[in-house]
């Protein structure tokens, strides 16, 4: 009876243990062959992303101290007098 049981654990357990190598190599294969295709979609992001902070940095530097200043006075002034 136990003989049963554990010759039904080493079964099962070989079964998954195969079955996860053929998983992993499959995956393992699955990135070798999507290697290029992933490095060209890396390239873009990074563009993109690159041109994203540029376009960033210069909707920040649009004016000098003193414009900032006389908007944000105006802004308070504004929202004061309501």
């Amino acid at each position: 009876m136990t003989g049963n049981a554990f010759m039904l654990m080493f079964v099962g357990m070989s079964v998954v243990f195969i079955f996860l190598v053929l998983l992993n190599l499959a995956m393992s294969l699955l990135a070798y062959c999507t290697r290029e295709h992933t490095s060209r979609e890396q390239a873009a992001l990074a563009e993109e992303e690159l041109a994203r902070r540029s376009k960033k940095k210069k909707s920040i530097d649009t004016g000098d101290i003193g414009t900032q200043a006389a908007v944000i006075s105006a802004a308070v002034h504004a929202f004061r007098s309501t």
